[in-house]
């Protein structure tokens, strides 16, 4: 059941990157169409850097933190 909601979500997101990437580009929704393959490539490659540098920051402030406790004792 779990597997046809991630199907559907799929689904729902791709659409949205159509319609509202030809809603805000020059395109027409039959040339979005053809677009849309790559925008969802750069979509999740954006997606994926950006959760890369969050945890880059995230390891870094941790770090930090610990870095901190160790020299105070």
């Amino acid at each position: 059941m779990s597997d046809r909601r991630v199907w559907a979500g799929m689904a729902i997101v791709v659409l949205l990157v159509w319609l509202v990437g030809a809603a805000v580009t020059k395109y027409t929704l039959e040339q979005m169409a053809y677009v849309t393959p790559i925008a969802m490539v750069v979509v999740g490659v954006t997606i994926g850097l950006v959760l890369l540098w969050v945890k880059i920051v995230l390891d870094a402030l941790h770090r930090r933190r610990d870095a901190r406790g160790q020299s105070q004792t």
